[in-house]
Parts: structure tokens; C-alpha cells; sequence
């Protein structure tokens, strides 16, 4: 039985999440009303995840994860009604150690957060398992200059298709980051994200690297340099290739592996649409999105490549992947920007 720690300065919040996770089969074995109280239980308890409102007296959500992922590292669930009125918030939660987040009502609703329930409890479980050894040193580590060797030929109009879910925000704004500019990827992104934070997370991407990275705005090009970041809460389709430009749309279809926006349906529509040379990444995540995706890019002639069991935070995605589809590569998070580098520097230009 997962075993947690819920750290909220509301008590109605504190009684209904405990409610709901031991509803859901999850041990809650302390409550902390304030940011201290919160360190105090995770050190005394060693829970299997702790978690985290943003906004708590004494200490706030981020000091607290920085502090436990400095000194006792414990998955870090961030549920906070501060997520969604201000995106930035989390994406430093994340940056300072937490595995993933959950935007809870405004307020003490607590008849909405109800109503998410089996979300919830499955949200904990998959962050319960994810690996946080090592994230200090990972959260303290400079930004560095890209070490690629981007010399040599690239091929003609490259298309790069990356999928993540638990965990992926750092890992895709770090191979963004390093990917060479002279190559000219055509990229979209697909992260499992809700649609209060795509725009933000695409503006970070964008700030992040040298390719001009958005959020994706429904029928539209995308050319060599640029790349589009799914919408939360639609997927993203490839509906053709023009003149060396790509040409994506909104697809307003159900719900693949319970998640929308889908790795599948942007992986399979690029492998169904793109005539030419064709890369598919699936990173760290829970669940088997991707797999599909990434197989119908096998079979199109394009190269497959996830990311390797110990730098992602849930091997969920990446194992089903590599289980299912006849990978090219598996690496590490550091390495995975050299390797599709290198995947497109062997095709002919």
C-alpha cells in the first residue's frame, strides 16, 4: 500500500484529499497544516510520496520540496489551486524537485476535487513510483552549452516528433535545449498537460532553445526551426507536408489511454502523412501512450528512440515502448538530443 503525506494549510482540503486517497486505497499517514510541519512529517514518516500545496505558512510548497529533495528525496506530488491561476508556479515546483502536479477547485470545493477522484488516486500512485535519487544534484546542474557535433549533412525537411507525460517537462526543455539549429527540425511536442499550462510551458520552450517553439493554434505550418507544442486538452494532428513546411491541426477526437492530447495520434498521423525522414522520441511517463505512435514511425521507415529506465522519473511509457516497437536507441536524458542528432546525420541529405 502506497503510504502519503498531505501537506495543505486548509483543513477541509487536508480532510477531503485524505478521504478521497484512502477511498482510493492509499495509506495517509500524516497530515502537516504548514510548510515546517510538512518537512517535520516527511523526516519523521519516510512516506512513499508527499503531497504539496504551493501556498502553506512557515515555509512555502517550493521551499519545502527543495529542502526534502536536498536532504530525504520523497516523490513530490504538487495539488494546488495556485497551479492554475499561475502556470509559473509550477513549473518552479518542478524545477525545484516535484514529479508532477494537479490543479485542485479555487477555494474549498471540495465537491469538485470529488469528482476527479479515480484522477487523483491515480496521479499519487504513478509519482509513488517514480525514482528521485539523485534529483539534487540533477536540480543543481548548470546549464551547459550543448556538446553535439552538428557538423556534417542533415537531410532534407527532418520532422522530430517528442512524447512525455510523468517527469517530462525538464527532460523536454533539456533536449530541446541542445538540439543543433542548423539541423532545421520540424518538431511537435506532446506533453501530457492540461490546458491551463501548454502556453506557458511552450513560452518556456521557446525561451529554452534556438528553434522558435509555440503552442499549437489549430490548422497551421510549421517549418525548418520551428516546432509546436500540443494544446492540453486536444490533440494534435498531422494533416500534411507542403513545401519542405508541415501542415498540423487541432483534432478534437475521444480520449486515447485516457489523455488528450495523444502521443499516438500525432505519432501516427505524422508516420501516415510524412514522406521523408521521420523520428520518433517517447520519454519518461506513466501508461502506454506512445507505443502505437511510435511503432507506425518504424513502419514508415523513420528511427525510434526512448529514453533509457534510470534517468526516467516513471519508466512506464518508454518500457511499453521498448517492449513493443523495435527501438533504434535507449539513452539517457543527457544523451538523447546526440542521439537524434545522430539518427538524422545518417540519413542521406
Amino acid at each position: 500500500m502506497v503510504r502519503a503525506v498531505i501537506a495543505d494549510d486548509s483543513a477541509v482540503m487536508r480532510e477531503t484529499l485524505g478521504k478521497i486517497l484512502e477511498e482510493g486505497g492509499i495509506d495517509v499517514v500524516g497530515r502537516a497544516k504548514d510548510g515546517v510541519e510538512a518537512i517535520e512529517l516527511i523526516d519523521e514518516l519516510d512516506p512513499d510520496i508527499a503531497t504539496v500545496d504551493i501556498q502553506m505558512p512557515r515555509k512555502t510548497g517550493h521551499e519545502v520540496i527543495a529542502e526534502v529533495m536536498a536532504t530525504n528525496p520523497t516523490p513530490m506530488l504538487v495539488i494546488s489551486s495556485h497551479t492554475t491561476k499561475n502556470a509559473d508556479a509550477t513549473f518552479e515546483a518542478l524545477e525545484a524537485g516535484a514529479v508532477d502536479f494537479f490543479a485542485k477547485p479555487s477555494g474549498d470545493n471540495s465537491v469538485d476535487i470529488w469528482s476527479r477522484q479515480d484522477e487523483i488516486v491515480e496521479r499519487v500512485e504513478a509519482v509513488a513510483e517514480a525514482d528521485v535519487t539523485g534529483m539534487s544534484s540533477d536540480r543543481s546542474e548548470p546549464d551547459r552549452e550543448p556538446t553535439i557535433d552538428a557538423d556534417g549533412a542533415f537531410p532534407n525537411d527532418p520532422t522530430l516528433v517528442i512524447g512525455a507525460s510523468t517527469g517530462g517537462p525538464r527532460v523536454v526543455e533539456r533536449v530541446l535545449s541542445e538540439l543543433p539549429e542548423r539541423a532545421g527540425f520540424r518538431i511537435l511536442v506532446v506533453q501530457h498537460m492540461a490546458d491551463h499550462y501548454t502556453e506557458r510551458f511552450a513560452t518556456r520552450l521557446d525561451g529554452r532553445t534556438e528553434y522558435d517553439i509555440r503552442e499549437a493554434a489549430g490548422r497551421e505550418r510549421i517549418g525548418p526551426g520551428e516546432g509546436v507544442l500540443a494544446k492540453g486538452g486536444i490533440h494534435l494532428a498531422v494533416s500534411g507536408s507542403r513545401n519542405g513546411d508541415l501542415v498540423v491541426a487541432h483534432d478534437d477526437g475521444p480520449e486515447r489511454h485516457n489523455v488528450k492530447p495523444a502521443i499516438d495520434v500525432t505519432m501516427e498521423t505524422a508516420a501516415a502523412t510524412v514522406t521523408g525522414n521521420l523520428a520518433g522520441v517517447i520519454l519518461t511517463g506513466m501508461g502506454a501512450d506512445g507505443a502505437e505512435g511510435l511503432a507506425a514511425i518504424k513502419d514508415a521507415g523513420g528511427k525510434a528512440i526512448v529514453q533509457d529506465e534510470d534517468t526516467s522519473r516513471v519508466y512506464g511509457m518508454p518500457k511499453v515502448a521498448a517492449e513493443q516497437v523495435d527501438i533504434d536507441m535507449v539513452l539517457p536524458k543527457d544523451r538523447i538530443a546526440e542521439g537524434i542528432t545522430n539518427a538524422f546525420k545518417g540519413w542521406s541529405a
